[in-house]
C-alpha cells in the first residue's frame, strides 16, 4: 500500500510559510518543540497538546500544557514569546492537518504518527452478554522511535486524542473511491465533483490494467464501475474473487433499460447497482450506506461473492468452475473441496432442471460466503419450489432409494440428489418456498 509521508522538513516549511520566518529558524523552533515534549515525558509528566492529544509515559505524574512548552522554546531559542507561540501552533496545525488527510508524519528519533482504522469486530455486551458488532473507527496511531523508548525506560507511551481531534477523526474520509469508467465518459466529472464535495478522494481509471494497479496500492474503500466499460466483468471477478478485495463495496452503473435480474450470460455481481439516468446525490447516499454495511460485515465474513447466470449449459459450467476456484482458495481440505463441489454441482443442476425447467430466460443466482469457520453457499432458482421437507426427511432416514423409484415412475423429482448432498455437506437447508437451497461446509484442518 502506498502512503504519503512527510517529515520535519515539510513541517518546518509550513511553519516558515505560516508565520513568515526563515526556514532555519522554523526548523530550530520545531526541534526545540519536540525536545521539550521529550524532556517532559522523560520526567514523567502528562503532556497536553491543545486540540490535539495528551502524551504520557507510564502512569504520569503532573501535567504540562502548551504555555509551559512555549516558555521552554523561548528560553532555548531566544525568539519572542509571540513568535514562539505562533510557530508552536503552526507545527501542531501542520501535523494535525496532514494526519487528517491520511498522511503519515515521521518525526525522526521521536515518533511516527498516522491515522489507522480499527476494523469492525464482534464483541459481547457487558450487561446483556449478547454478541454485537462494534463498528469500524478511525484511530490515531503513535509509534515511538527507539531513542524515545530508551529515554522513558521502555515504559508504554499513551497517545490520547483530544475530544476535538476525536470529533475530526470521526468525520475523516481518508479512503479513496475508485471510479472506473470508459475513457470518454463525460458524466464522470459530475460524479467526481459531488463525491469530492462530500469529502471523498476520487481516483479515476479508464481501463482494467490501470484499475488493477490502483487496487494493488490499497486504500480503496469503494468502487463505482460502469458496467458498459470494456473489461468490466474481468474487474468484477478480480475484486470479488480475491480475498483481499472481496469485501470492498462494488456498485455497478448499468445503462438505461438494463434488467439486472435477468443476466444474458454468466456474470459476477456487484453489491449494489444503479441504472442510468440516476441522481448523483442518490448514488452518494447509496455509497455511504454500502460503506457502513461492509464495515460491519468485515467483522463476520472473509469473502462474499454473488454470481448470476441464465439457465444454459455454458453458464452453468462457468458457475461450477467459479465455485471450484473459490472452494480451492477457502482453506478446505482437498477431500472436502471435492465433496462440496459435488454438492454444489447437484444443487445447481437441480435448480436448473427442476426449478427453472431448463428455460434460458429463468435466472439462477449463487451467493458464496466464507467466514473463519465455514463456507455457506446459497443457490436460488426462479421456480415455484417443491415439498422439500419430505425429501430431506427421507434422505436423513436413508430410505430415499425406494421413494426415488416411486417418484421416477410418476415422473417426479426423485430425491437421490438430496441424499448425495446430505452426505457431502454438514448442513443442507431450504427456504420455506423451496426455491433456495443453502449448503454449509465447516473448514477442518488437514490431518498431520
Amino acid at each position: 500500500m502506498s502512503v504519503e509521508i512527510i517529515g520535519k522538513k515539510q513541517i518546518a516549511e509550513h511553519i516558515s510559510s505560516r508565520i513568515a520566518c526563515p526556514e532555519d529558524e522554523a526548523r530550530k523552533i520545531l526541534e526545540e518543540t519536540i525536545r521539550s515534549i521529550r524532556e517532559e515525558l522523560t520526567g514523567g509528566k502528562k503532556v497536553h497538546l491543545d486540540n490535539f492529544a495528551t502524551l504520557v509515559a507510564g502512569n504520569g505524574k503532573g501535567d504540562v500544557h502548551d504555555d509551559a512548552l512555549i516558555e521552554k522554546i523561548v528560553q532555548k531559542t531566544s525568539v519572542t514569546r509571540e513568535r514562539a507561540a505562533a510557530a508552536y501552533q503552526a507545527a501542531l496545525e501542520s501535523i494535525r492537518d496532514h494526519l487528517l488527510k491520511g498522511v503519515e508524519v515521521q518525526l525522526t528519533d521521536f515518533a511516527t504518527l498516522s491515522v489507522g482504522e480499527r476494523k469492525a469486530k464482534i464483541i459481547r455486551d457487558p450487561k446483556s452478554g449478547q454478541k454485537m458488532i462494534a463498528p469500524s473507527k478511525k484511530v490515531l496511531q503513535f509509534a515511538a522511535a527507539a531513542p524515545l523508548v530508551r529515554e522513558v525506560n521502555n515504559q508504554a507511551i499513551s497517545f490520547i486524542p483530544s475530544q476535538d481531534m476525536q470529533d475530526r477523526l470521526a468525520k475523516m474520509k481518508t479512503a479513496t473511491i475508485l471510479l472506473l469508467v470508459p475513457e470518454y465518459d463525460f458524466f464522470v466529472k459530475t460524479i467526481e465533483y459531488h463525491f469530492n464535495r462530500a469529502g471523498w478522494k476520487v481516483e479515476v481509471a479508464t481501463g482494467s490494467r490501470e484499475a488493477f494497479d490502483k487496487l494493488e496500492r490499497g486504500n480503496t474503500y469503494l468502487i463505482l464501475l460502469d458496467a458498459g466499460m470494456f473489461g468490466a466483468q474481468e474487474i468484477c471477478e478480480r475484486v470479488k474473487c480475491k480475498r483481499d478485495t472481496s469485501l470492498i463495496p462494488l456498485i455497478l452503473m448499468y445503462p438505461k433499460g438494463t434488467d439486472t435480474k435477468r443476466p444474458d450470460r454468466f456474470r459476477i455481481c456487484g453489491d449494489e447497482q444503479v441504472i442510468q439516468p440516476f441522481e448523483v446525490k442518490n448514488l452518494l447516499t447509496l455509497a455511504e450506506t454500502e460503506l457502513a454495511r461492509s464495515s460491519e460485515e468485515e467483522a463476520i465474513f472473509k469473502q462474499e461473492v454473488t454470481f448470476q447466470l441464465p439457465t444454459e449449459d455454458e453458464s452453468i459450467d462457468k458457475a461450477n468452475e467459479m465455485a471450484k476456484k473459490l472452494f480451492e482458495a477457502s482453506g478446505l481440505t482437498e477431500k472436502d473441496q471435492v465433496a462440496l463441489c459435488a454438492a454444489f454441482r447437484e444443487a445447481l443442476g437441480n435448480a436448473a432442471q427442476h426449478g427453472n425447467k431448463h428455460r434460458r430466460d429463468k435466472p439462477l443466482e449463487v451467493l458464496y460466503l466464507l467466514d473463519n469457520e465455514k463456507i455457506t453457499v446459497a443457490v436460488t432458482d426462479s421456480g415455484q419450489g417443491f415439498d422439500h421437507q419430505r425429501y430431506l426427511d427421507q434422505g436423513k432416514q436413508g430410505n430415499v432409494l425406494a421413494a426415488a423409484r416411486e417418484s421416477h415412475k410418476a415422473g417426479k423429482l426423485g430425491g437421490l440428489g438430496i441424499m448425495l448432498m446430505l452426505k457431502c455437506v454438514d448442513k443442507l437447508e431450504y427456504n420455506d418456498k423451496g426455491n433456495v437451497i443453502t449448503l454449509t461446509k465447516y473448514i477442518r484442518k488437514a490431518a498431520g
